[in-house]
């Protein structure tokens, strides 16, 4: 059996109770009447993120793990008894998104104050900002939702009203036609990253309107994460895609002096062709930094070639442009792939090496973040979804994502033996270690020790 090396002050009911309770839940209002009230709402929500954490896949086993959860945990949660399905999913589309985003920073910044959040990874402390869909609302639901919040009848509304009266009532929800030729609602949010630290826990969930795309609404975003983070030295760089890059963005990040590492494509216009100019023609021979890493049983080289910019080409504070070339060694069908980057640091400042380090950090955001909350915490699960509410689904990302922040600073602190050495353990095995810690053994072993005996 494979051996686990954990933090004590982290793996302990104490660890886990005290990294919810630096959310402050009870800051956030409570929607419902309070006559009516059985469970505290600070309670509630200290119980969702311990269900996300021990890999609840749906409100009804919320209600379950109010039943399991230890007597102590259960006491420290604030829960008296058990709590339903209904109590739980009723209240979460009713929950004020804002404020729970803001439990969100205060739990981060308390990691960053404990020393857990240093950049270890990269020279900076650096936020990758990415783009993701986390769900998609049927027709149905949407149409039964505009009759129950205006005087309209949902059912009846043309697509081009019903998108109209969505735009007002649900303003990050995209209406559009499916595959199948049925409208659907998709909600999609930038989250941010910090890729710098042992932990990539997430910084930031903003929503994307649903009258705009990733680079119409990247600014926002930009302006939101700086309010939440701005006086904090949390955020020293900011890495960005193709899809999200833009002059003003750069503009907004170098008034904030922070320094920006940006992907570039076809449709940045100078600067794209100035970089595929200049260092399009170099060859392996002319390489600034190479690097040979096995990749899922691949064998992946890197090449880096940089150059110093003379001018900033409409992107403020543009140093320096770079090319990152991929080739999979041996694997004759590969396309070598060729990526450019701007970076607001000037060649000194940022290596060649570190260049590529960063450039590949850039998708823990997606590795560590994205992919996590899919794959682990069913976040994309269409059958048995927390909630098809469209506020709902973004009350229940912030959640999500204060859970995983909380496994993902246990999992940094956390070494697994096989073979002679110690390594990080999979997500899968810190949620059974958070399972065993926070609620009492699901297995009743009263039969199998009589068998024993």
């Amino acid at each position: 059996m494979a051996q686990m090396r954990i933090s004590r002050n982290a793996a302990t009911p104490k660890g886990f109770l005290r990294r919810i309770s630096d959310a402050r839940f009870e800051r956030v209002d409570d929607p419902r009447a309070q006559q009516w009230v059985v469970h505290p709402l600070h309670a509630l929500l200290k119980l969702g993120a311990l269900a996300f954490s021990t890999h609840a896949r749906s409100v009804r086993a919320v209600e379950v793990r109010s039943e399991q959860l230890r007597p102590t945990v259960r006491a420290q949660v604030g829960l008296k008894e058990r709590v339903s399905d209904n109590a739980f999913g009723l209240v979460l589309p009713r929950i004020k998104w804002p404020q729970l985003r803001r439990c969100l920073h205060r739990q981060v910044k308390a990691e960053w104050r404990r020393g857990r959040l240093v950049p270890v990874r990269l020279q900076k402390s650096t936020a990758a900002i990415d783009g993701k869909h986390v769900a998609t609302v049927p027709e149905k639901r949407l149409r039964a939702l505009v009759t129950q919040r205006t005087s309209l009848d949902g059912a009846t509304l043309a697509p081009a009203e019903l998108r109209q009266v969505l735009s007002t009532q649900f303003p990050h929800v995209q209406l559009q036609e499916s595959s199948h030729g049925k409208l659907c609602g998709l909600i999609r949010v930038h989250r941010t990253t910090l890729i710098s630290s042992s932990a990539a826990v997430a910084l930031d969930q903003w929503p994307i309107a649903g009258q705009t795309n990733e680079w119409g609404a990247i600014e926002l975003t930009v302006s939101a994460l700086m309010s939440a983070y701005g006086r904090t030295k949390l955020i020293e760089r900011v890495t960005l895609d193709a899809g999200n890059a833009t002059p003003e963005v750069a503009q907004m990040l170098q008034g904030r002096d922070i320094d920006y590492l940006m992907s570039l494509k076809v449709g940045q216009g100078r600067l794209w062709e100035h970089a595929v100019d200049t260092l399009g023609d170099r060859e392996g021979r002319q390489a600034d930094h190479r690097d040979v890493v096995e990749e899922r049983g691949k064998t992946i080289c890197y090449s880096v070639w940089r150059e110093k910019l003379d001018g900033e080409y409409g992107f403020e504070g543009a140093r320096q442009v770079v090319r990152i070339e991929r080739v999979v060694a041996g694997d004759e069908d590969a396309e070598v792939g060729n990526r450019y980057f701007v970076s607001s640091e000037s060649p000194d400042e940022l290596g060649a090496k570190e260049a590529l380090a960063l450039a590949r950090a850039h998708w823990r955001c997606e590795n560590e973040g994205h992919w996590t909350a899919d794959a682990i915490f069913d976040e994309d699960a269409r059958r048995t979804p927390w909630t098809m509410h469209p506020d709902g689904v973004l009350v229940a990302g912030l959640l999500r994502s204060i859970a995983i922040n909380i496994l993902a600073v246990l999992r940094a602190l956390t070494r697994n033996k096989s073979a002679e050495k110690w390594h990080k353990p999979t997500w899968k095995m810190v949620v059974e270690q958070a399972l065993m810690t926070l609620c009492i053994p699901i297995l009743d072993t009263t039969e199998f020790d009589a068998f024993e005996a």
